[in-house]
């Protein structure tokens, strides 16, 4: 009987530790769309910005952050790209 308490015992530590590390990944997520929410004074780009954070928050759990953040550096680096063609075709 000790072994089966043991592995229950094991069982139930494990469920907890899943919960707390699925309730820190919803803060942490929580806390990075957050960052991207605007000012409420900021106007009509007020209105734009909250998509941005809706979209990673749906981003986050389909892709995995390890993903997310390999495409929005490569995303960066392209718009990057982009505005300086932009500005040396301007001149």
């Amino acid at each position: 009987m000790s072994r089966l308490d043991d592995l229950a015992t094991r069982k139930a530590l494990l469920v907890a530790r899943t919960d707390l590390e699925r309730i820190d990944l919803a803060v942490a997520v929580r806390d990075l769309a957050d960052a991207f929410e605007p000012h409420p004074e900021a106007g009509r780009l007020g209105r734009m910005h909250p998509m941005v954070a809706r979209a990673i928050r749906l981003a986050i759990p389909l892709f995995g952050a390890s993903r997310l953040g390999l495409l929005a550096r490569a995303l960066s680096v392209g718009l990057v790209a982009f505005r300086i063609i932009g500005g040396l075709r301007s001149r």
